[in-house]
């Protein structure tokens, strides 16, 4: 009993090492570059000249994104059901009215064909053969 318990210790402390890992990796990057330079003796006597560059970034992991809380600029806010149901309804309304229109030109073309069919009669019966 007292082995299964330290078991499971070392292998949790081993688990939570191992996913803090590559988070701690991201976070610190270290370069260190260094340059001497010494002068030659055959030419005039010069200083010594040392150089030494050291750069160290420190990168915070990004935190997660928050899928539906975040409302970009162009994006509206999500729609509640009341609203959704008067959306459906007005769709509904611009459907029957363009149905409405359509069957009213239709209606509108079909007359118009029938008073020139009707002048054209006229007109052929008023022409002297």
């Amino acid at each position: 009993m007292k082995s299964k318990t330290l078991n499971a210790a070392v292998l949790g402390s081993i688990f939570v090492l191992g996913l803090s890992l590559p988070v701690m990796a991201q976070s610190t990057t270290t370069q260190s570059t260094t340059t001497t330079q010494e002068a030659q003796p055959a030419q005039e006597a010069q200083p010594a000249v040392s150089q030494t560059t050291t750069t160290t970034t420190t990168q915070e992991p990004a935190p997660p994104a928050m899928a539906q809380d975040v409302i970009h600029e162009n994006e509206a806010p999500p729609m509640t059901k009341h609203e959704m149901k008067d959306q459906r309804k007005q769709q509904k309304l611009e459907e029957k009215s363009a149905e409405a229109r359509a069957k009213a030109e239709k209606e509108d073309a079909k007359a118009m064909k029938q008073d020139n069919k009707s002048s054209n009669a006229a007109e052929k019966a008023n022409v002297p053969q």
